[in-house]
């Protein structure tokens, strides 16, 4: 039976509102981080950022001069170029629940369900255990593939594989949210 997430949803005090977490986009709308709340008004009133989606039930921040409501995801006012490079958490290791939550437990050379890993360069030669080189697999597939490369074994991969980044839901999600908007 396959493990899910439980979101739990708490309910925003004047106490905790500051903890929650807020999504920072580049002014591209390209995902950056998360902020604390606090760090996400702080951004907003000194017009380094303005917000694109609005927490709902709203929840307003007020000081003596102005009110802002609490942002679920600002963007940037300006864009602040950055490196593309793949971050890793530490706990991020390529292990076989993780690989097959990655590709959805879809068999990266047919499509089918895939209940198995398979190593694009095999272990016997050479092939390490990283996002790059593993892939969910189908029983025929990885039978079929045995401990040959795709090439040799006739076989080509539907998508390059690579390592999870930890906000690309948070930026479907964000995306999803702009499309929707009138």
């Amino acid at each position: 039976m396959p493990n899910s997430a439980v979101a739990v949803s708490v309910t925003l005090t004047p106490d905790n509102w500051i903890h929650s977490r807020v999504l920072v986009l580049n002014a591209s709308y390209e995902a950056l981080d998360q902020v604390t709340a606090d760090r996400a008004v702080v951004l907003l009133t000194g017009g380094t950022a303005e917000s694109v989606v609005v927490r709902r039930p709203h929840f307003p921040i007020r000081s003596r001069h102005t009110e802002i409501l609490l942002p679920e995801t600002i963007r940037l006012v300006r864009y602040r170029h950055l490196a593309h490079i793949t971050v890793r958490s530490p706990g991020s290791r390529a292990t076989h629940a993780a690989v097959l939550r990655r590709d959805g437990n879809r068999c990266g050379y047919c499509g089918g369900w895939a209940p198995t890993v398979d190593h694009i360069r095999p272990r016997s030669r050479g092939g390490p255990n990283t996002w790059e080189n593993l892939i969910a697999c189908c029983v025929p597939c990885n039978t079929g593939k045995a401990d040959r490369t795709p090439g040799e074994a006739g076989m080509r991969l539907l998508w390059e594989p690579r390592a999870p980044q930890p906000l690309a839901r948070e930026q479907r999600r964000v995306w999803k949210h702009l499309a929707a908007t009138p």
